[in-house]
């Protein structure tokens, strides 16, 4: 899709228990798996070297994981970054055969030139901090609530890796260097958003950059493509099994009411998310409003463009039967 606003956008994508889950021995160990959601491609072998071993990681992909890279690589001014705490060569890996999954499904080879990997060494570690600088300080880098020692700063994608990292080492010499600066920072972080179901990685001052998305679990016992046409949300389920187990659907809606609104209305991304979906999860009292469930259902209809099959990911207590939700 063209560009009506001729400006990038940077979509900066958490991978573990978002895109991807390293619980891959309990699906096995059922000896049943659902063939939409399950097949031989969904899972996924991370190949890596660190500290002179290697390593093989099985993951599966969450629900929709190849349907929401191929309709955001759709938007040809969508620029999607792998973001995750992770060490960067497992997600250089991850993110390469996350890639070349989703073109193998019917996307443009072009697409691996169109993708970053960002990784724990490029986090905001708020740890390296305790020596050096004062405690009223260092409060300034967590924001209320959201404590987490990584911290996702969206600034380091505008500035660049290698411009970043000098930056934060200069932190601890003159702390105004990185010390989050609402009008300072507004024009750097309008076209970045943060897709992250963990909100500890929040960086204080960017909580409009921030799509939360559920946490991905699997349904329990048997994972299943839902059969009907309804949304299977149970209201009264205190786990929200629904919604963690299809995280993606919900964050594919939301992306597309604000990709919606920004060419109709000029406004910018990050405004329509706050609008949207943020004044719900930075309201510790507004819990129960998180995730409406109507993006979850829009999120569906998107994705089935580019898999008819593709359903909502439902508990069900035997192999191949009808969920349990209702």
């Amino acid at each position: 899709m063209q560009n009506q606003t001729n400006r990038s956008l940077i979509i900066a994508i958490d991978i573990d228990d978002f895109l991807t889950s390293m619980e891959t021995k309990a699906l096995h160990r059922k000896g049943w798996l659902d063939p939409v959601h399950h097949s031989e491609k969904h899972f996924i072998m991370a190949e890596f070297n660190y500290g002179d071993r290697d390593y093989q990681v099985e993951n599966v992909l969450t629900p929709g994981c190849i349907e929401f890279f191929r309709f955001l690589f759709e938007y040809d001014y969508i620029r999607p970054a792998f973001f995750s705490s992770g060490i960067r060569a497992r997600n250089i890996d991850l993110a390469e055969k996350i890639v070349q999954t989703a073109i193998d499904a019917g996307g443009d080879p072009e697409w691996m030139n169109r993708y970053d990997v960002y990784s724990r060494e490029d986090c905001f570690d708020t740890e390296k901090l305790h020596h050096s600088i004062d405690k009223e300080i260092r409060r300034k880098f967590q924001p209320d609530h959201f404590f987490g020692n990584y911290k996702k700063d969206l600034r380091m994608i505008y500035y660049g890796r290698e411009k970043y990292h000098v930056l934060h080492e200069q932190v601890f010499k003159d702390v105004s260097v990185l010390l989050p600066d609402h009008e300072k920072d507004k024009p750097l972080l309008e076209n970045l958003v943060l897709v992250e179901e963990d909100p500890s990685y929040l960086f204080p001052g960017q909580e409009k950059n921030m799509l939360l998305c559920p946490t991905y679990n699997h349904p329990y016992p048997y994972l299943i493509n839902h059969h009907g046409d309804d949304t299977p949300c149970d209201p009264d389920d205190y786990m929200d099994q629904f919604k963690s187990s299809n995280t993606i659907f919900y964050a594919t809606g939301v992306l597309n009411r604000a990709l919606e609104r920004h060419v109709l209305e000029g406004l910018p991304i990050t405004e329509i998310l706050w609008q949207e979906q943020g004044s719900l999860w930075i309201d510790r009292n507004r819990y129960k409003e998180r995730y409406p469930i109507h993006f979850f259902t829009k999120g569906r209809d998107i994705l089935r463009k580019y898999n008819p099959e593709l359903n909502f990911a439902v508990a069900s207590s035997e192999p191949g039967k009808r969920g349990t939700s209702h």
